[in-house]
């Protein structure tokens, strides 16, 4: 017979064997058959006693978690009794049912490590460095020839910007103590090297003058940081300069059209600049050849551009004015230039009225 605890036992296994969702492991599932089997096994025929009513049947049992019953003998009592030999769910059909019914969830996780991993692949493996200049076969001429020159560490000749045709590269040397900016075109280079504490303090600048003609000459000029990274950032500017004149033209269109401005108005085309645009439209000034007056012009592309000039002895003044209207389409746009040994700037008022017509 089995004792209390025995009995606890047994009762609490079947009802997970024989419950709704119930599951045994291997090692439950036998032992139900030990305490089964010892609650049946007698060593002496037992009292007579009136038939016990069978227990009511589960409402779920599944017919494939029971096996049916062996018999077997018990040679010491000589008496034949039956084993019930029940078993569990296996433990894999246990874990395919709670898979199924949180199927959403292991989706959701399944996707998440995916993530995961791309981020982390992307994070370790992705190039993050800035992308190489395209040269063109001409200048990969010069840089071949930068690097068989054997000035700069190998392997660290980079172009990092290029201006009119001018290219910038970066490069080190001294095993890498220094930061070296190196400005190409054709045969001619300009290098211009220091420190890396240098570099990040104060930059480092490099210009080198490309021919337009005979008497221009366009100077490229670049200034280098270099970044908290150790990345270089170049600025760049460039400009036409002749050396009959002290004055810088943005282009060379621009520098053509201060020819064409001083046959046209007789203005010295040493001293002809351009002070200001009024959207496209350049507003020059320039000294008058024969009467040394300094005017302002306005544009100065179509014969007889409008024009005014004053008197070059007032410029001992601190600072002048010069004031130009011009109409178009009825509206008078009015061009100051402020001049002088002070700022010297140009304002552009559009639909402009004197205070004459203003009172009118």
């Amino acid at each position: 017979m089995l004792d209390a605890d025995e009995s606890v036992e047994l009762r609490a296994l079947q009802a997970r064997a024989y419950g709704r969702a119930g599951a045994l492991n291997e090692a439950e599932a036998a032992r139900l058959r030990e305490l089964e089997a010892g609650k049946l096994r007698r060593t002496e025929p037992p009292a007579p006693r009136g038939p016990e009513p069978a227990a009511p049947a589960p409402p779920h049992i599944e017919p494939a978690h029971i096996e049916p019953a062996a018999s077997t003998v018990d040679e010491g009592a000589g008496t034949a009794v039956s084993e019930d030999r029940t078993t569990g769910a296996p433990h894999g059909d246990s874990a395919l049912a709670a898979l199924r019914r949180h199927w959403r969830l292991a989706v959701a996780i399944t996707a998440a490590f995916i993530v995961v991993g791309l981020v982390l692949g992307w994070l370790i493996f992705a190039d993050r460095g800035p992308a190489p200049m395209q040269l063109t076969a001409q200048q990969e001429e010069w840089q071949s020839a930068i690097i068989a020159s054997g000035d700069f560490d190998p392997g660290s000749v980079r172009a990092v910007a290029q201006e009119e045709g001018v290219v910038i590269w970066f490069a080190t040397k001294n095993e890498r103590a220094d930061v070296c900016l190196v400005l190409g075109h054709e045969d001619a280079t300009a290098p211009a090297c220091t420190t890396r504490e240098q570099a990040t303090i104060q930059g480092v600048n490099a210009t080198l003058a490309k021919p337009v003609s005979e008497a221009q000459t366009y100077d490229i000029q670049a200034q280098m940081y270099l970044t908290q990274d150790g990345e270089p950032a170049v600025i760049t500017r460039s400009y036409i300069t002749s050396s009959q004149s002290t004055s810088m033209f943005a282009s060379e269109a621009e520098a053509e059209a201060a020819t064409t401005l001083a046959a046209q108005t007789g203005l010295d085309r040493r001293t002809i600049l351009v002070v200001g645009y009024d959207d496209e439209v350049p507003i020059w000034t320039g000294t008058d050849t024969s009467t040394q007056r300094y005017c302002l012009v306005y544009d100065g592309s179509m014969p007889d551009p409008p024009m005014v000039c004053d008197d070059s002895l007032m410029l001992a003044d601190a600072d002048r004015t010069l004031v130009l209207d011009v109409a178009d389409d009825g509206e008078t746009t009015r061009y100051e230039y402020q001049f002088g040994y002070g700022q010297q700037y140009l304002t552009v008022t559009r639909g402009w009225e004197s205070d004459d017509a203003a009172g009118e």
